[in-house]
């Protein structure tokens, strides 16, 4: 049923008044939030801006904003909010929203398949560590294949580019590794069999490392509450579990399960785990402190090990890490 122009649910005006006496109370905003997405973007606008304002990291927010803008086909409004959130929320479902949009908005372009491509690698790059990625790869598989390659030189591009996507996918710890090499296999003997075979040997040992991993990877980040907002430090016995199993997801990193010697690689793994768990506990000072200083600690070993690219971007991120702890919620 509509409601009446200006009229206000007494469940909203309770709502707004337990927000006058704590920002954070995330009932509240739930309440607030189903209000808002009932109404019309335009009656709703102010209301998202004031929860991503609050919580500036929370990817179900922004998601929610977007996809009220999207219904309405505001897509340069759309555009500007994926440039406030994207980069920062490391949220896998608000990367698959992004993924969506770009398809949705930029089919009917000329380069729609450069854009595309663009898209998934930039979404891989991001996001490709988390365990619930598959369905990123496995789209950016299926969106190659679906190319249309006209002449041998584009077939072989084609397989090249297809080729490269499921043999990065393979050695990537995530749920559903196992599909992904079955369709691989599949794959590759499709194109040659006799070429198949000795792929698949030689990158068989990586994969089942991989494979290996995601279980304990699974096992690890089970309980883990993605999609809680980052509120100040409560003390609640809930939150304290959170805290915990962060700690231990991250400390599962660290100990380099891949037992891999690439440590630029091990870096990267160990921030992504400290990237998701900022998104829920930016407000513990503790949490940014250690991943800067784990980020310092790696500059210093790939310095030491020559590697002085590696060295300085990691340098340059732990100044960044302390920046924006200072800048943003911590602040």
């Amino acid at each position: 049923m509509a409601q009446m122009e200006g009229y206000i649910p007494d469940r909203v005006k309770n709502a707004e008044k337990r927000l006058e006496q704590n920002a954070y109370d995330l009932e509240a905003w739930s309440v607030l939030l189903r209000d808002a997405q009932n109404k019309k973007i335009e009656d709703a606008r102010l209301l998202f801006e004031k929860i991503v304002t609050q919580f500036p990291n929370a990817g179900r927010y922004w998601k929610i904003y977007i996809e009220h803008e999207m219904k309405s086909r505001n897509y340069e409004r759309v555009e500007k909010l994926f440039q406030r959130c994207l980069m920062k929320v490391l949220n896998i479902d608000l990367w698959k929203c992004y993924l969506s949009y770009v398809k949705e908005t930029k089919g009917a372009l000329p380069t729609f398949r450069e854009k595309m491509a663009q898209a998934y690698d930039f979404a891989l790059d991001k996001m490709g560590m988390d365990i619930l990625s598959y369905p990123i790869w496995n789209d950016y598989i299926n969106f190659l294949k679906s190319v249309e390659a006209v002449g041998s030189y584009a077939e072989n591009q084609r397989i090249t580019a297809v080729r490269k996507i499921y043999q990065r996918g393979i050695v990537n710890p995530m749920m559903n590794i196992e599909q992904l090499w079955k369709d691989y296999i599949l794959y590759e003997q499709g194109i040659n069999s006799l070429i198949a075979e000795k792929m698949i040997t030689d990158r068989s040992r990586e994969y089942m490392n991989a494979r290996r991993v995601a279980k304990e990877y699974e096992a690890v980040t089970r309980g883990l509450n993605k999609n809680a907002p980052s509120v100040p430090p409560q003390g609640t016995p809930e939150e304290l579990k959170q805290v915990e199993l962060w700690k231990k997801y991250i400390a599962w990193e660290k100990s380099n399960p891949l037992r891999t010697e690439d440590h630029a690689l091990i870096t990267k793994r160990v921030m992504f785990a400290y990237e998701q768990g900022l998104l829920c506990l930016g407000h513990h000072p503790d949490i940014w402190y250690e991943a800067a200083l784990f980020l310092e600690h790696s500059s210093k070993l790939l310095t030491d090990k020559g590697d002085l690219n590696a060295g300085k971007m990691f340098s340059d991120e732990a100044a960044a890490v302390y920046e924006r702890a200072t800048t943003t919620l911590l602040k």
